[in-house]
């Protein structure tokens, strides 16, 4: 055999690991909509104040979400942040409701600032108490 057919043969288990494209990965952050925050201080037994914080996601397939407190800031009132980020999982495709929550909350919120991938998607600064 010529060494052009053995170049040829030796470079074969090469050409079996090329592919047209590789898929596109989902994006760090996904759009979001409609963010409200507010402290729900309804009495009742057991109940406790509460900072719910709610928006919407477009969730690709094959992912899900994840909203989480964060750090408080030192403002006063103070600022409260959330992260939301995208994790493996087999949720519904499209435009998702997200929801966090801290139990049991502070008496007042300046804002509420959520994080995804290191920068501010999303900024409350009106923050109700419903009693």
């Amino acid at each position: 055999m010529d060494w052009k057919w053995t170049a040829a043969l030796a470079l074969l288990p090469l050409a079996a690991c090329v592919t047209a494209g590789a898929p596109a990965a989902p994006p760090a952050c996904p759009q979001t909509r409609n963010w409200q925050a507010w402290i729900n201080a309804m009495p009742g037994p057991g109940m406790v104040p509460t900072l719910i914080v709610m928006g919407e996601a477009d969730i690709p397939a094959g992912m899900t979400w994840r909203l989480e407190p964060g750090p408080t800031d030192r403002m006063m009132p103070p600022g409260q942040r959330f992260t939301l980020s995208l994790v493996p999982g087999d949720g519904p495709v499209g435009w998702q409701h997200v929801r966090g929550e801290i139990k049991p909350a502070l008496s007042a919120y300046g804002s509420v600032i959520v994080g995804c991938a290191g920068k501010e998607i999303a900024r409350v600064d009106e923050v109700k108490t419903a009693y």
